[in-house]
């Protein structure tokens, strides 16, 4: 069974989703299609040990296209769903030329499955099914179920109607697929992000018992994540003089803004922006922290959230969407309203004046990240939805 999955990012910059890859190529014939420049994809290989020839790059420009206009050239004169679909589809001679382009490697692997990891990839699945026989499953991992197309009633219409199983994170994504049209009438799996536990593990932290929280918080710097409203946690519990240090890890397009509220609180002292770093540098990180936030707005779930429990650090956490299937509340961190920094605050004084608070939460995050989200697990319950997907 060749299995094909399908990024529009360099697997290089998609950890969670590189890490997954890796792990099934150990156990199944997978192959990717993504679209980034040949240097990034070879240090990948490399460094993860797959195959470079079953990571396949994505036509980006004209150039690229007449390298390979051998390849399309073989395609139209003898793939018989590719030939058919040029003479009698209905779509312009372009939308049908761009289609076969873009997946011009889907002729040349001719996989048994397709896996769009994202569902905002998949809204031209129609046109796509004309061209393969591959059965096509498709991912909802957050943003593009929350908020993508949410001004279209019928943007996943064709997602919902021809995609032949579905994969959602947790059961809050699913729940919203269903409020934008999904008619629970597929196959499906829900599957929870992971982590490899054996590499996130911290057996010999020793907790903080006085002295300032270390507090980090680890993403992309975007409107999403709510990082605004732990700064303002932060400005709260500063003027009550609980001493701290925030660290927050991550880069992107939201800098500046996040930069202009540090100095807007006058937190500058208090804070250190630490930039985008490799997942040896979060890991000794964490072995840092006291504690963690996770302020989002808007979440699927969230591996950095898991990473701080695996490295068994508390974790204060908004409400946001999957974020409530990822912290349990009270047991491995403390679950609150978004949008609401006193009560970040609040609880960020709590955990200040109990300390003994950190070590119990901690080791109880760490032994239920280790029980329900190990990267094991998940590959084990991949293997099955792909074959089960086959099977169908």
């Amino acid at each position: 069974m060749k299995i094909l999955t399908v990024l529009h990012r360099a697997p290089v910059n998609s950890v969670f989703l590189a890490d997954k890859y890796v792990r099934l190529s150990q156990e199944m014939d997978m192959h990717m299609l993504v679209w980034d420049i040949d240097d990034n994809i070879s240090d990948f290989a490399h460094q993860s040990g797959v195959s470079k020839s079953h990571i396949h790059n994505g036509i980006q420009n004209q150039w690229q296209a007449l390298a390979k206009i051998g390849s399309i050239i073989s395609v139209i004169l003898f793939n018989r769903q590719a030939r058919k679909y040029l003479l009698n589809d209905k779509n312009s001679l372009l939308k049908k030329l761009k289609l076969i382009l873009s997946y011009l490697p889907v002729f040349s692997v001719d996989p048994n499955i397709i896996h769009f990891e994202f569902g905002t990839l998949a809204t031209h699945i129609a046109d796509l099914k004309k061209i393969t026989s591959a059965k096509i499953c498709v991912s909802f991992r957050g943003y593009d179920i929350n908020y993508v197309g949410l001004n279209d009633k019928d943007y996943y219409k064709n997602v919902w109607q021809y995609a032949d199983g579905l994969h959602f994170l947790g059961n809050d994504l699913k729940q919203r697929a269903i409020k934008r049209g999904y008619n629970n009438d597929k196959p499906e799996a829900l599957i929870p992000a992971a982590i490899d536990t054996n590499y996130f593990t911290n057996s010999e932290r020793q907790y903080n018992t006085n002295g300032p929280l270390n507090i980090y918080s680890i993403g992309r710097l975007t409107w999403k994540k709510g990082f605004e409203y732990a700064l303002q946690a932060l400005a709260i519990i500063k003027q009550q003089n609980i001493p701290f240090h925030y660290h927050l890890i991550g880069s992107g397009t939201h800098e500046q803004a996040i930069q202009f509220t540090i100095a807007e609180l006058r937190l500058e002292k208090h804070v250190t922006m630490h930039g985008s770093k490799n997942r040896e540098y979060i890991k000794q990180a964490l072995q840092q922290a006291d504690l963690f936030i996770q302020p989002s707005i808007s979440e699927g779930f969230c591996n950095a959230a898991l990473e701080a429990q695996a490295m068994a650090v508390p974790v204060i956490a908004t409400d946001a969407d999957g974020l409530q299937e990822n912290i349990a509340d009270g047991v491995t961190g403390c679950i609150v309203p978004k949008w609401n920094a006193a009560i970040i605050a609040e609880k960020l004084i709590w955990f200040h004046y109990n300390r003994e608070a950190l070590q119990q939460m901690g080791k109880k995050g760490a032994e239920r990240v280790r029980k329900h989200f190990d990267i094991e697990d998940q590959i084990n319950a991949f293997i099955a939805f792909y074959k089960k997907l086959h099977d169908t």
